[in-house]
């Protein structure tokens, strides 16, 4: 019997959609491993910055928040609340923002480069948000410890912890797309962004708690991406109460910035190959 053409195309198509998938974790790996050794070049500490940077961080608002102004949690009975409530906080803002901020003009940084050596541009916004793995994993661990030290842990609802992570990377690198291509196409993105991201921290529950907006407040965080994860990160890891519409929000979220970050990439790539 002559075997059918669809039966012999299959594995074929299987095998090359598999070795494309290699070839971009390869590149992805490679240029990760790049990113790392040109953020920090010519730095006498190198990559201990992406861990003392986000602790000096902690400290201050700590210092400032925590001990000069006092604010305290409701709700979190450990002698050290507000610290845990801030750590949940950064542990999802530092790389979000990390990577949307280096995400914007990674395209455009390497704008040369594409031209000459042709290669998958969604790897550069790939690699920006990979760059912002140390810091995250670094935010989540010292949670981890903290809440056990300070008798808040270990909790059941922890093993939420691993999925909201992958919402993190998901939102980050689909916003990081939806930038990096629309500040390629209008190069003033890149300094409203810069711009917004410092009214966006203030705008996002991490130094001071949620119990202290008033409560008909609480429904316009279910417009910030980024409230949403601080919110259900803080509920997983410290029990925090939050509003009602915070899972069903954030998975909104996840669906348009990741899906639609990357749809917007895709769909204007062929601007960005005609401009190469």
């Amino acid at each position: 019997m002559r075997p059918d053409a669809h039966t012999v195309a299959a594995p074929a198509i299987a095998a090359a959609g598999g070795s494309r998938a290699r070839r971009l974790w390869v590149l992805w790996r490679y240029w990760l491993v790049r990113e790392y050794k040109t953020r920090y070049a010519g730095s006498a500490l190198g990559l201990l910055w992406a861990i003392i940077q986000p602790l000096a961080t902690l400290a201050i608002f700590y210092v400032l928040f925590g001990k000069i102004l006092a604010v305290r949690v409701p709700g979190l009975a450990a002698q050290n609340g507000y610290l845990l409530h801030l750590l949940a906080g950064l542990a999802v803002w530092l790389p979000f923002v990390d990577g949307v901020g280096r995400g914007v003009g990674c395209v455009v940084a390497y704008e040369g480069f594409l031209s000459k050596q042709p290669m998958p541009a969604e790897i550069l916004p790939a690699v920006t948000v990979g760059g912002t793995l140390l810091t995250l994993f670094l935010g989540y661990a010292l949670l981890l410890v903290l809440c056990v030290t300070q008798g808040v842990g270990p909790r059941a609802s922890w093993v939420w912890l691993p999925p909201l992570v992958l919402v993190q990377l998901i939102i980050t690198l689909g916003l990081a797309m939806l930038l990096a291509m629309a500040h390629f196409l209008w190069r003033d993105v890149g300094a409203f962004v810069a711009f917004f991201l410092q009214l966006w921290f203030y705008l996002t529950p991490i130094i001071y708690p949620l119990s202290q907006v008033p409560e008909r407040f609480h429904s316009w965080f279910m417009f910030n991406p980024a409230a949403c994860l601080s919110l259900a990160v803080q509920h997983a890891a410290l029990g925090l109460a939050v509003p009602p519409a915070t899972t069903w929000a954030l998975l909104a979220w996840t669906v348009l910035l990741g899906g639609g970050g990357w749809l917007f990439f895709r769909a204007m790539k062929p601007a960005l190959g005609e401009a190469l």
